[in-house]
């Protein structure tokens, strides 16, 4: 690729940020020991990347039916242990409607894992292509009982036939252009995935999903309170997205951290 086609490719790239709604959770899941017993209400992030070659989602927020009736969508333990707070129109389909799209019009969707309140609204996209890693279809379809997991099977179920491009703990750069990058990052689950892009004024932003799910993680180099991996893997993986923090100046989105998301420019800004 010339250089004028790569500068071409980044000219026209916008990042739309949405909240598919809040979640309730003790604050130590997502700071390792730190704050058992501070429950806080979170924010369930959906991002679109509009790219000259495709329209690409990262998250997909909740299912829809969890605004309506969450006991009947999710059972009792989990609507009541993580009391969602989600309105209709915060479901993925609608927040595309308010910028005039369809789900036809996504081409990609890159999600980070595959639990319940990240991977929820999959089922309105079934013409989109899945960028998941294939250890996290592993765990999702088939999870390892003897640990807590968050993956939601009568979900799943619904997208299994979805079409998947499996990644086998690789990156990917997704239109080969350097401007949206898909990073193999385990911690939150053995397949989790960070996105980099790079925007034409913002400039680099890392979306470091559950790998660096809040402010906290990032400033006082805390892990995330559930690990899936060896606590050295998911440190690893931390270091690696703050080594990219660090050298580009990134702007970095914090997936689950409200105090964050209460400056965040909400689509259909960009």
């Amino acid at each position: 690729m010339s250089k004028d086609t790569k500068n071409t490719v980044i000219k026209n790239m916008c990042l739309y940020c949405m909240c598919g709604g809040y979640l309730t959770f003790d604050q130590s899941l997502f700071t390792h020991l730190i704050g058992m017993g501070k429950i806080i209400e979170v924010p369930t992030p959906i991002f679109l990347i509009d790219h000259p070659k495709g329209k690409v989602l990262f998250e997909t927020g909740l299912h829809k039916n969890v605004a309506v009736n969450a006991v009947k969508q999710w059972g009792p333990r989990r609507a009541h242990g993580w009391k969602p707070r989600m309105k209709p129109e915060q479901a993925v389909e609608r927040q595309l409607e308010v910028l005039g799209l369809n789900v036809e019009d996504i081409k990609y969707v890159i999600l980070s894992v595959l639990v319940a309140d990240h991977a929820g609204g999959m089922r309105a996209l079934p013409n989109s292509t899945f960028i998941v890693q294939f250890q996290e279809l592993q765990d999702a379809f088939w999870p390892d009982n003897r640990i807590p997991h968050d993956y939601d099977f009568e979900e799943l179920l619904e997208v299994r036939n979805f079409n998947f491009w499996q990644l086998h703990g690789e990156d990917l750069d997704l239109f080969g252009d350097g401007t949206i990058e898909i990073l193999f990052s385990p911690a939150h689950s053995r397949g989790e995935q960070a996105v980099v892009v790079k925007l034409p004024k913002t400039g680099t932003v890392v979306l470091p999903a559950g790998v660096i799910p809040q402010r906290m993680n990032l400033d006082k180099n805390v892990m995330t309170g559930c690990p899936r991996v060896d606590p050295m893997v998911a440190h690893a993986s931390m270091a690696r997205l703050k080594r990219i923090i660090q050298l580009e100046n990134a702007t970095v989105i914090f997936h689950h951290d409200l105090e964050e998301w209460k400056h965040i420019k909400f689509a259909p800004d960009y």
